[in-house]
């Protein structure tokens, strides 16, 4: 007998309302949660691929596929932290337009056409440092890895390099458009895009791996995220990529002065203020690892990248809240609602620390009782050192969440202090790491974000903002 009438259990609603309530209090929406898809499909695969590494590929092997890993990391520093900057462009741009059928853009004719140049501008910038990185980081990693290849070694891992490169190339080459897209407002499309090429990079990496390709698996992983993209910007934006590409050809027709982006002028005193920064945040956060197997050790300095990896999704969980609302940011910043601007910071620091405060604690308790019960929970640091490292990610949530207020005005006041901390923070990894090793550096890194970075960005925030909306 058919049971499809059957009235649901009161208390199943119940409970999916007050599901509901919880989740609406925590901010979610469709953005943040393609972001936070997005994390938790890292956790899930993320141990799929150890295990397949770990089995199919030998110990010598393993070593070149992590290595060509960490060498794709460089791009960074060519991508210059330009997408966050193009999307704070965009986000101004935008208040005053709407996205029309298959990437048509609708509104205010001189913001369209500065939306226009930006995003064109942007692209010339990025086809330039994707041939850029293809001509420097290819033979620097033929360079580097053929160091350790001297040693006779049974299997291929040129040419897997050079493809991992160029598919780390044309991935880079899309960062303009979504970075525009992001900016103006739909941060659920590049968040569920960025969800996609993560599943599909890894059903690529795991298959390769299953039919024995060895380190093709690396140069699968960047071709993923690169057939995603274009798939949607072809199928999504047909008419934003026409726009552009008649922009830099010169068949859109001359340009009135005011519909420009000077980038020079406009752009370039962000964009190389921002830079700095990244490469210095670049510098503290990979500098953990190498100083622990330096000084302590191959075992430590695995203990500690398996721990930054739990660290890094706890981070990039609670920054999806965060860069969620970028746009926003930006487009209260063009309309200089400032009540609004305050009160969209507050329900975004409320509900980023809440979730990284939880993470934290869930992580580190997680920790400690495998590693009281099971033989994996010694593959991290020791529990109470993790929970050191997790409460600094939690004082680098609350920092990011000035930063993105700051940055929406299109300034980057917290240059000084990151060139400072990168000094501070890296001295403080360097001496402690070599001493104390995983407490060393732990302490050091907890310590540095609650003593320098949190009081010092707070300070900064406090004094730019009553600066700018006073003025």
């Amino acid at each position: 007998m058919s049971r499809t009438n059957e009235p649901v259990p009161e208390n199943l609603i119940h409970l999916i309302d007050l599901v509901i309530k919880i989740l609406r209090k925590l901010g979610f929406n469709r953005a943040i949660s393609y972001g936070v898809l997005t994390r938790v499909w890292g956790l899930i695969s993320g141990p799929i691929t150890i295990l397949m590494i770990g089995t199919r590929l030998t110990k010598v092997e393993q070593g070149f596929y992590y290595t060509i890993s960490s060498l794709l990391a460089l791009q960074l520093f060519f991508e210059l932290g330009l997408m966050t900057v193009i999307a704070q462009f965009a986000s101004h741009e935008f208040a005053h337009l709407t996205w029309g059928d298959k990437g048509e853009i609708d509104g205010d004719p001189q913001a369209k056409e500065r939306f226009i140049d930006l995003l064109s501008k942007g692209a010339k910038w990025f086809s330039l440092a994707s041939v850029a990185l293809i001509l420097v980081l290819a033979p620097v990693g033929l360079v580097f890895l053929g160091k350790e290849a001297d040693v006779a070694v049974d299997f291929g891992w040129r040419l897997p390099w050079v493809l991992a490169v160029v598919g780390t190339a044309l991935n880079l080459f899309t960062v303009p458009f979504f970075a525009v897209v992001m900016g103006s407002g739909d941060v659920a499309t590049v968040n569920h895009r960025e969800m996609m090429g993560a599943v599909v990079s890894s059903v690529l990496c795991w298959t390769v791996l299953a039919i024995h390709g060895r380190l093709y698996a690396a140069s699968a992983v960047t071709t993923g995220g690169f057939v995603i993209s274009w798939i949607y910007l072809l199928r999504e934006k047909p008419a934003m990529l026409k726009m552009a590409w008649h922009r830099i050809t010169g068949r859109s027709g001359p340009q009135k002065p005011e519909a420009r982006i000077y980038w020079w002028r406009e752009v370039w005193p962000l964009q190389w203020k921002l830079a700095l920064t990244w490469v210095a945040g670049y510098f503290v956060f990979q500098l953990f690892t190498p100083v622990l197997f330096r000084y302590q050790g191959a075992v430590v300095a695995g203990q500690m990248g398996m721990t930054l990896s739990a660290a890094n999704a706890l981070l990039g969980v609670s920054l999806t809240w965060i860069n969620a609302r970028t746009p926003e940011f930006g487009k209260l910043v063009a309309k200089r609602e400032w009540g609004q601007l305050d009160s969209l910071l507050r329900k975004v620091l409320l509900q980023s620390s809440a979730v990284s405060c939880a993470g934290a604690t869930v992580g580190a308790l997680l920790i400690w009782l495998l590693q009281l019960h099971y033989p994996i929970g010694q593959r991290f640091i020791p529990a109470p050192h993790a929970a050191l490292f997790f409460a600094g990610i939690v004082f680098n949530v609350i920092v990011a969440a000035l930063g993105g207020y700051l940055r929406a005005h299109k300034q980057e006041p917290f240059l000084p202090l990151s060139i400072t901390l990168g000094f501070v923070q890296g001295g403080a990894t360097w001496l402690l790491g070599m001493k104390y090793s995983t407490l060393g550096v732990t302490a050091g890194f907890c310590a540095v974000n609650l003593v320098i970075t949190l009081p010092v960005a707070f300070v900064i925030w406090n004094n730019f903002r009553k600066k700018w909306h006073t003025d």
